[in-house]
């Protein structure tokens, strides 16, 4: 895919497709830029069927063009009404898939928003086709949203599996917190930078959560110290990462949760709770180029509230 940008570089990057999910991000994106008096975008991407004529698959360049046309129509319509609010807004409508085309589009804003898609659990994992591949190569951090009513206080109805009870019964409420996952790889200062500034930004608590996995330090043979040994290394780094945040001066920490157990329990347990969810794009231990670690994937599809999510490299 080869995309064309001719728009000048914006601080919200807002992708839209029609759906009543992406007029939700796109509410959202608007009320964002114009609290923070920031510049809006909105990209929208296309495909031109094919359509077989004998041998050869043909389309005519007057279809070809009419598909363009009518997409840059509707996001013209989006961008006209941010206008309208006094938002500086543009569009732009691109051949390609719509994941592919808002991940080359990230490398120039400062946050890109797309709605969630999937209320079934055919639908949700079937999710990475737009906002999982999105959130797993974005240049910037990418905001998930789900609709109003999806469900808030019951992450995972609409997949089999949700929070065990453990979780649940460890797990106090994060009632309208901006929540960080804090995880001890590369991508825990950057996350908690990102979700330090979203608290400061929406005037919101802050809790940085790091879960223990459940057989960390189980290995045959391992003692009891050396369970507690690991125990220790999850609170020292949390404690670490606590005092880095505070002292650059990104904001207040309201109070550490640690806790043992599963991450995506544990995270999509304070879904129900909380007003956003802010964690890293990939799991450690992969490689760089992974699509979405498993923790994240999973936050995707059956998170509650909005979901955050900071690329490894974004460190600002």
């Amino acid at each position: 895919m080869t995309a064309l940008f001719t728009l000048p570089p914006a601080d919200i990057l807002v992708g839209v497709d029609g759906s009543d999910n992406s007029r939700h991000a796109f509410l959202s994106a608007m009320t964002m830029a114009k609290e923070h008096n920031c510049s809006l975008r909105v990209i929208g991407a296309y495909s031109v069927p094919v359509i077989p004529h004998r041998h050869a698959p043909r389309i005519s360049d007057d279809h070809h063009r009419s598909i363009g046309h009518s997409t840059q129509d509707l996001l013209e319509e989006y961008a006209a009404e941010a206008r309208e609010a006094g938002i500086d807004a543009s569009a732009q409508a691109i051949e390609g898939d719509a994941g592919e085309v808002l991940a080359e589009a990230s490398r120039y804003s400062r946050l890109a928003v797309v709605g969630k898609r999937g209320r079934n659990r055919l639908a949700s994992r079937l999710l990475g086709t737009v906002s999982g591949t999105l959130a797993a190569r974005s240049h910037c951090p990418v905001l998930v949203i789900p609709l109003p009513d999806h469900g808030k206080g019951a992450p995972g109805t609409e997949d089999a599996e949700g929070p065990n009870a453990e979780a649940q019964q460890a797990q106090p409420g994060f009632e309208n917190e901006i929540v960080a996952g804090i995880d001890r790889d590369s991508s825990a200062l950057p996350v908690a930078e990102v979700a330090a500034r979203a608290a400061e930004l929406s005037g919101r608590r802050l809790a940085f959560v790091s879960v223990v996995p459940t057989d960390a330090g189980s290995s045959r043979g391992a003692s009891a110290d050396e369970h507690a040994g690991e125990y220790r290394a999850y609170a020292d780094h949390l404690d670490e990462v606590t005092q880095a945040v505070t002292e650059s001066g990104s904001g207040l920490v309201s109070r550490l949760q640690l806790v043992e157990g599963s991450a995506a329990d544990v995270l999509l347990d304070a879904s129900r709770s909380a007003a956003l969810i802010v964690m890293g794009n990939r799991g450690r231990g992969g490689p760089a180029g992974r699509l979405l670690g498993s923790v994240s994937r999973s936050m995707l599809n059956r998170a509650g509230s909005p979901v955050l999510i900071v690329p490894n490299k974004t460190a600002q």
